[in-house]
């Protein structure tokens, strides 16, 4: 192993893990460590040529296990740094999702946001304790200071009324439509009948979201209103939103650096209500159409409860006009625990935990001796594999867009990143450091012949200014 270690981040969706694994980047870059962010849809072809000493994944679901076991016969360490953290509706569930979805004995290093969590976990043995850290998730280290004066100010100004959606199972913007999502969740371990069910009461709860957004927008028209669709939902769908001066619909931009700008936060079911609590906006829950099966329990509960229509018109305005009553002490008590057992603290120095957590697997695995047999990919991973490393990226990507699906590649695109994008967020990091280095990105494009046939031109590796 070099001396210098080199780790590779893979990034799964940019409008969400793009400025925390930036910064994660940045810190790792700071001891001495080479960073390459890799985009999640080329990491098939980008981590095997880069041979990194670690690369750390954004899941281990089953669509990933045999890229999980080319890594490991490739001696390349594997981590998890599960940026669905607190999926599902509690930390029992997550830790038997991820359990049941394989390849944890095959993990070297993971990394649970919070205490909740990493109890879980052990108790149910989803991954052997020796590996598993809680860490927090960098990208709520803009959160705190120093972080939170590197955030990006939203285009549209301050002190408006902030609706965060959350409705990708029916108002998706990458799959075909409800049918594939519910595929989604039944891959996923869920039952046909109640991913069915949940669709059935997600489409009820956007609608009724849509046409509160619009009456919100008729009753208060001198209050500027921004709506914020998850990244996975179709803007589009928000566009009967533009006939009302007072409302912006926009996607860019992360919800932390969204929600830091505003006055309020209207969500059902988000969990940036608890982003919004880190940051001291008050989120309000509208529970009136609420289900059940569509309930994220965090999220209700850090929020305050609206009942109805009117008790949210009423609560809007109290907030416009900043005499919003207390919250009650049941609610406040609940919002600090939340933090503890879920995202371990706020505090700016995840993203110091993650990269002790990293540097401390890489130099452990220097004095391992590999002692156990490896399993094969599957056939057809083995397949993906021999074609990739035979026509290289250029071709198979263009064999790829003439017979592969249209919805990948969809996705495909909206998880690429620039390098100006990158630049910009590292600028913003380092004016708010107080180490006083600079860092810039360049893109990886191959050494050789050989590497610039493999790899996808795609991922940016960070260096630092001399």
């Amino acid at each position: 192993m070099p001396d210098q270690p080199h780790v590779c981040l893979i990034v799964d969706n940019p409008l969400r893990d793009l400025e925390g694994l930036v910064l994660l980047g940045r810190e790792l870059a700071t001891r001495g460590v080479k960073v390459t962010l890799v985009p999640m849809y080329e990491q098939g072809f980008d981590v095997p040529a880069l041979q990194p000493d670690l690369v750390l994944l954004n899941y281990t679901r089953p669509n990933n296990t045999d890229l999980i076991k080319h890594y490991k016969r490739a001696g390349i360490l594997v981590g998890v740094l599960d940026t669905e953290g607190i999926g599902g509706n509690n930390a029992d569930q997550f830790a038997t999702l991820v359990k049941n979805a394989g390849s944890t004995d095959l993990l070297d290093l993971y990394c649970v946001w919070g205490q909740a969590q990493r109890d879980a976990f052990l108790k149910h043995g989803t991954v052997p304790a020796h590996i598993l850290h809680a860490t927090g998730c960098p990208r709520y280290d803009f959160c705190a200071g120093p972080w939170r004066a590197a955030l990006s100010k939203p285009s549209v100004g301050a002190d408006y009324v902030l609706l965060n959606t959350n409705f990708p199972s029916v108002n998706p913007r990458f799959s075909k439509g409800p049918s594939d999502e519910v595929e989604t969740i039944v891959n996923a371990g869920y039952s046909r009948e109640y991913a069915n069910q949940v669709i059935v009461e997600a489409r009820h709860a956007y609608q009724s979201t849509l046409e509160m957004s619009k009456k919100l927008a008729r009753h208060f028209p001198d209050v500027h209103f921004v709506l914020r669709p998850h990244p996975f939902e179709n803007i589009k769908s928000y566009d009967a939103l533009a006939a009302y001066p007072n409302f912006d619909v926009r996607q860019e931009g992360t919800s932390i650096e969204w929600i830091n700008g505003a006055r309020l936060l209207i969500h059902q079911n988000c969990s940036t209500a608890i982003e919004a609590t880190m940051l001291n906006v008050e989120p309000l829950s509208m529970e009136w159409f609420n289900t059940p099966s569509l309930r994220v329990q965090a999220a209700a509960q850090v929020s305050r409860s609206v009942a109805s229509e009117s008790d949210l018109i009423a609560l809007v305005r109290e907030g416009v006009e900043r005499r919003l009553p207390l919250v009650a002490k049941e609610t406040a008590q609940f919002r600090r625990q939340i933090i503890s057992d879920l995202f371990t603290a706020v505090d700016g120095a995840s993203s110091m935990r993650v990269a002790d957590a990293i540097l401390e697997t890489i130099a452990t695995a220097r004095d391992k001796v590999r002692s156990r047999t490896l399993p094969r990919p599957s056939f057809r991973g083995r397949a993906v594999a021999m074609v990739r490393t035979a026509l290289g990226y250029k071709a198979s990507s263009v064999l790829r867009r003439r017979f592969g699906s249209a919805e990948i590649e969809r996705r495909r695109l909206g998880k690429t990143f620039a390098a100006d994008v990158v630049g910009a967020i590292l600028g913003r990091i380092d004016a708010a450091s107080v180490d006083g280095r600079r860092f810039s990105v360049r893109r990886v494009v191959g050494d050789t012949r050989r590497m610039a046939g493999v790899v996808s031109g795609a991922s940016l590796q960070l260096t630092e200014a001399s």
